[in-house]
C-alpha cells in the first residue's frame, strides 16, 4: 500500500474510531432529541453567549485606551471619564448576561434530563420482570436519578463554559493576529498544544469514571439492600457481616473516584505550565521586537491580559472536559439501559371483550431458568365461575398469577382468553381487565384517593366513595379523619393490615375487572378484620371469574372448582363439591387433615 493510501485509511480510521466514537454520536443524539422542544431557549442562549463573549474581547481593548490615553503628553480628561463609564457599563452588562445565561442554562439543563428521567423510568418499567430481578432496588434509583443528575450538572455548565470558552478563544486569537502576526502565532501554538493535551485527557479518564460510575451504583444497592432487610439483619445478629460488606463496597468506590481524580487533576499543573509560558513568551517577544513592533504599554497590558484570559477558557474547557469524561461513563451506562429489550412483546391489537370471560391454560409449560417451574398445565376457568388454586410453597401458584398478567410468558403453551391466545390484546388492555390482589400491598405517602385511584385525576370522589359503599366499608371510611385526603403514613392515619387489604380490594373493585386473582389476600388478618375483608370479598367476586390462592380452608368454601400443585405439576382437577364427597381424592385428605398444617 503506497504512503498516500495508508495516510488516507489512517485518517479515516481516526475520524471513525476516536473523534466520532459511538458514545460521543449517542451523545449528540440525545442532545437533539431533549433539546429540540426548548430550541428556542436553546437559540436565545447562543445569542447572549456570543454577546457575553464580545464583552470579554472589548474589556481588554478598553483599559488599553484608558492606558494609551493617560500616557499622552497632554491629558484628554474627558476621554477618559468616558473610557472609564463605558467600562463600568459594560461590566454591569457583562454580570446581568452572566446571571441570565446561568438562569437559562440550568433551567434548560433540568428540563432536559428531567424527560430523560421520564423516558428511562418508563422504558425500565415496561421491562420485564427478568430485568427487575436482576436489579436491587439502590442500583435502579442510581442508574434512574444519579446519572440524569450528573447529565444535568454537565449540561448546565457545558453550554455556558465549553461553548462559550470556544467563542472567547476564537475571539482572543482574531484579536491578537489583529494586532500582530508574530503574538497570534504564538497564542495559536499554544492553543493547539493545549487543545491537543485536553483531547488526550479524555481518553485516558474516561474509562476511570466509568469504573466510578459503577462502583458507586454498587454501594448503592449494598445500602438499598441493608435498609430493607434492616429486621432480619438485627434478629439474626448479621450487622458484622454486612456492615463488612458495606466498607469493601465503600473502599472500592473511594479508590475509584481517587484514582480518576488524580488522574484527571494532573492536567490542570500542565494547563497552568502552558499559562506561564505563554506569558513568558509574550515578555520575551515584547523585549526583542519592542522597536520593531511598535510596542507600548497599552499593548503589552492587552496582550498579557489577553493572555490571561486565554488561560480562563482552556480551564474550564479542561474541567468541562473532565465533567464530559464522567457524563460520556453516563451516557454509556444510560445507553446500555435503553438498549434492554423486553422479552414480553406488546404486539396485540384486539380490543378486550366486553362480555365475561374463559381463561383457558393450554398445556403450558414455565421456568424462570432452564428448570421448569410449571410443568404440562391445562385448566379451563368458565365465566363467572372460582377456582381455588392450592400447593404447597414453591409449587407454582403465584406463578400463574404472574403468567396470567403477562410478568411473563410461558415457554411452551398458550394461556386463552375466550378461546383467542392472550398475547393477542395489548398489554394495557389485559392488565386493565385482570385484578391481582396480594397479601403484600404497596401504599404511597399520599391521600387515600390517590393510593386507591392509583393518582388518577380522571376519577372523581364521587366514584371512589360509591365502591366504598359497595364494598361496605362506608363505616371505616366514617372514622378517617380528613376523609378521601387524609395522607397515609401521616400524623393523621398508620394503616393497619387489614386496613391496607382493604385499600387494595378498593382499588381492584375501581377497575370493574373480568376476573380477580386474590393471592393470600387475607392470611396475615386478625379475626374480625379477616370478616370485614370477606364481606367485600364477596362484593368484589360477585359475577366474576376469579383464582383463590390459599393456605386456609375458609377461603376455599365458596370456589366452584379445586386445581391442587405439587412441584409444579396438577395432582388434582376438579368440582370442588365433587372432591369433597370422593374420599380418595387429596382435596378430601387435606380437609380431613387440616390444610394449615398440611401445606406448609
Amino acid at each position: 500500500m503506497s504512503n498516500t493510501k495508508l495516510l488516507v485509511v489512517r485518517y479515516l480510521s481516526i475520524r471513525k474510531g476516536v473523534i466520532v466514537t459511538p458514545s460521543l454520536k449517542y451523545t449528540v443524539s440525545l442532545l437533539k432529541k431533549y433539546m429540540n422542544p426548548y430550541l428556542p431557549q436553546v437559540m436565545l442562549l447562543a445569542v447572549l453567549l456570543l454577546i457575553l463573549s464580545g464583552i470579554d474581547i472589548l474589556n481588554p481593548q478598553i483599559i488599553r485606551y484608558y492606558i494609551e490615553a493617560v500616557n499622552e503628553p497632554v491629558l484628554n480628561t474627558r476621554l477618559i471619564l468616558i473610557a472609564s463609564i463605558v467600562y463600568i457599563i459594560v461590566n454591569l452588562i457583562h454580570r446581568v448576561l452572566f446571571v441570565i445565561i446561568r438562569w437559562i442554562s440550568q433551567n434548560l439543563a433540568w428540563s432536559t434530563t428531567n424527560d430523560l428521567r421520564i423516558d428511562l423510568t418508563r422504558h425500565c418499567i415496561n421491562l420485564d420482570m427478568k430485568f427487575h430481578n436482576q436489579r436491587k432496588t439502590g442500583e435502579m434509583i442510581e442508574r434512574i436519578d444519579g446519572d440524569a443528575s450528573t447529565l444535568s450538572e454537565f449540561f448546565s455548565t457545558f453550554i455556558i463554559h465549553f461553548l462559550g470558552s470556544f467563542l472567547l478563544l476564537a475571539g482572543i486569537l482574531i484579536a491578537v493576529f489583529i494586532e500582530s502576526w508574530i503574538y497570534g502565532l504564538i497564542f495559536l501554538g499554544f492553543t493547539i498544544i493545549a487543545l491537543v493535551a485536553l483531547y488526550l485527557v479524555r481518553k485516558v479518564a474516561s474509562p476511570l469514571w466509568k469504573k466510578v460510575r459503577e462502583s458507586t451504583t454498587a454501594l448503592f444497592g449494598v445500602i438499598e439492600e441493608n435498609i430493607s432487610g434492616f429486621e432480619d439483619i438485627r434478629a439474626n445478629g448479621a450487622d458484622e457481616f454486612l456492615m463488612r460488606r458495606f466498607h469493601e463496597s465503600a473502599q472500592t468506590d473511594f479508590r475509584n473516584k481517587s484514582k480518576a481524580m488524580i488522574v484527571s487533576r494532573v492536567y490542570y499543573a500542565v494547563n497552568i505550565l502552558m499559562g506561564a509560558l505563554l506569558n513568558i513568551g509574550i515578555l520575551v517577544a515584547s523585549y526583542f521586537l519592542a522597536d520593531r513592533l511598535g510596542i507600548d504599554g497599552g499593548v503589552l497590558f492587552l496582550l498579557l491580559s489577553y493572555g490571561n484570559n486565554i488561560l480562563r477558557p482552556l480551564r474550564l474547557i479542561l474541567w468541562q472536559l473532565e465533567q464530559m469524561q464522567n457524563s460520556l461513563a453516563n451516557i454509556d451506562r444510560i445507553k446500555e439501559w435503553f438498549d434492554i429489550k423486553s422479552e414480553i412483546t406488546d404486539e396485540g391489537n384486539l380490543l378486550f371483550p366486553d362480555e365475561d370471560i374463559n381463561l383457558e391454560f393450554d398445556t403450558l409449560d414455565f421456568g424462570y431458568s432452564e428448570e421448569l417451574v410449571l410443568k404440562n398445565i391445562n385448566f379451563n376457568i368458565e365465566p363467572g365461575k372460582k377456582l381455588g388454586l392450592v400447593g404447597r410453597t414453591g409449587s407454582g401458584k403465584t406463578t400463574i398469577a404472574r403468567l396470567i398478567f403477562r410478568l411473563y410468558d410461558p415457554n411452551n403453551g398458550k394461556i386463552k382468553i375466550n378461546g383467542l391466545n392472550s398475547k393477542k390484546f395489548p398489554l394495557s388492555e389485559l392488565r386493565k381487565n385482570v385484578a391481582y390482589v396480594t397479601q403484600e400491598v404497596e401504599l404511597f405517602k399520599a391521600s387515600i384517593k390517590d393510593n386507591i385511584t392509583f393518582f388518577d385525576y380522571d376519577m372523581t370522589d364521587e366514584q371512589v366513595l360509591r365502591v366504598l359503599e359497595d364494598l361496605g366499608l362506608k363505616k371505616w371510611y366514617d372514622q378517617l379523619p380528613k376523609g378521601l385526603e387524609t395522607v397515609i403514613f401521616s400524623e393523621d392515619l398508620g394503616l393497619s393490615a387489614g386496613e391496607e387489604q382493604l385499600l387494595a380490594l378498593t382499588r381492584a373493585f375501581l377497575k370493574n375487572p373480568k376476573l380477580v386473582i386474590l393471592d393470600e389476600a387475607s392470611s396475615r388478618l386478625d379475626p374480625a378484620t379477616e370478616k370485614q375483608v370477606d364481606l367485600a370479598l364477596e362484593k368484589l367476586l360477585e359475577g366474576r371469574s376469579a383464582i383463590i390462592i390459599a393456605h386456609r380452608l375458609a377461603t376455599l368454601q365458596k370456589v366452584d372448582d379445586i386445581l391442587i400443585l405439587e412441584k409444579g405439576e396438577i395432582v388434582e382437577y376438579g368440582s370442588r363439591a365433587e372432591l369433597v364427597k370422593n374420599p380418595n381424592s387429596h382435596f378430601s385428605k387435606l380437609l380431613q387433615q387440616g390444610i394449615q398444617e398440611v401445606l406448609t
